[in-house]
């Protein structure tokens, strides 16, 4: 279907979306991160200019989700075509598996500018300026004029994408360590005897794996079991 200026949504703005420069430091699983974004975009009515939109995209550290959770996950600062866009990674939550960590999304106070000049001609001296300033949270995109919001929480998206492995590293580390803080001290010291007996004899490694089960601590001492049962 043809799309217009009077039919705008997020369809047409997320596939009309790309990121020239993705910013070359990760979201922190544990604190804020500010993303300096600059979305250029040809105006409807004049494709011979360009818009350029700056602003800070400002990201919280992450929890994990409950599989009921994902529609506690807070959007602020958004138009109603990114609140769409949102509820259609909600409800195929099985493909997105970003959408397993909630992040708070503010859209902060930008500049928005009118430049004379066709977009091509813009994007490339926006490319070699931000590469001179060698800001590692700097981000370019090209979007759409409206919605344009959009196009930045496809940029949120696939900076979570991207952040996935070291944030579910970091967190599943984090929530471990608080785990093993909280055991009873004669749970960890029985654990501590298994493995210690089962590391002397090897016909000891399936009786602590039973007994890591029994307890419900396999998940989190998984590593340490399997590096013996190679060993």
């Amino acid at each position: 279907m043809k799309r217009g200026p009077n039919n705008f949504d997020f369809v047409y703005a997320v596939r009309n979306t790309r990121i020239v420069r993705a910013p070359e430091r990760l979201l922190d699983p544990f604190d804020q991160t500010l993303v300096n974004y600059t979305l250029l975009a040809q105006p409807m009515d004049d494709p011979t200019k360009t818009r350029v939109r700056e602003g800070k995209l400002q990201t919280f550290p992450p929890r994990l989700l409950l599989p009921g959770d994902l529609s506690t996950q807070e959007l602020e600062g958004f138009g109603p075509q990114a609140q769409d866009y949102l509820s259609f990674l909600r409800a195929h939550g099985d493909r997105f598996r970003v959408l397993r960590y909630s992040y708070r999304l503010r859209r902060e106070t930008y500049s928005e500018t009118l430049i004379g000049e066709p977009l091509e001609a813009v994007r490339d001296r926006a490319k070699r300026a931000l590469e001179r300033k060698a800001d590692p949270y700097a981000a370019l995109v090209v979007g759409v004029d409206e919605p344009w919001d959009v196009c930045l929480l496809h940029l949120f998206m696939r900076l979570v994408q991207a952040s996935l492995p070291k944030t579910l590293h970091a967190l599943t580390e984090h929530e471990k360590a608080g785990f093993r803080e909280r055991m009873p001290q004669p749970d960890r010291d029985e654990v501590e005897r298994a493995f210690a007996a089962a590391a002397k004899d090897p016909t000891l490694i399936k009786p602590l794996g039973r007994l890591l089960k029994e307890k419900g601590l396999f998940e989190l001492y998984q590593d340490r079991f399997f590096a013996l049962v190679r060993d």
